[in-house]
C-alpha cells in the first residue's frame, strides 16, 4: 500500500529563500536519487508571517519507506547535512503525517 508523507517545517526568520535553494539544488536531488518521490514543495506563510516548508513524498510501501530512510539518513546525512538543516529551520517544528489511501 502506498504512504505519502506531508512534511510541514518552520523555517528560521531570513532563511526562506536559502532553505528553498538548497532544498532544490541539494537536499531533493539527494533524496530523489535514494529513491523518493517528491510529490511536491509548498510554501506557507502564517498568521504572524512565519514561513513554513510543506511538502509530499511517497513511497511503495512501509517497507519500501524504512529502506529508503536507512539509505538516505546515513552518518553522512546525520554528521554533514542534519547540522546545516538545523541552521534554517527548526529543530522542534518538523511534522510529519502519514497519509494512506482511502479507497
Amino acid at each position: 500500500m502506498k504512504i505519502i508523507e506531508l512534511r510541514e517545517y518552520k523555517i528560521k526568520p531570513g532563511k526562506t529563500e536559502e532553505w528553498i535553494q538548497w532544498m532544490n539544488d541539494e537536499l531533493l536531488p539527494y533524496q530523489h536519487s535514494k529513491g523518493m518521490l517528491i510529490i511536491d514543495t509548498y510554501l506557507r506563510t502564517d498568521d504572524n508571517g512565519v514561513d513554513f516548508f510543506v511538502w509530499l513524498r511517497e513511497f511503495e510501501s512501509e517497507d519500501a519507506r524504512q529502506r529508503i530512510y536507512k539509505e538516505t539518513y546515513n552518518d553522512w546525512w546525520i554528521t554533514v547535512i542534519r547540522p546545516k538543516v538545523f541552521t534554517l529551520i527548526d529543530e522542534h517544528s518538523i511534522n510529519v503525517k502519514l497519509l494512506y489511501p482511502a479507497l
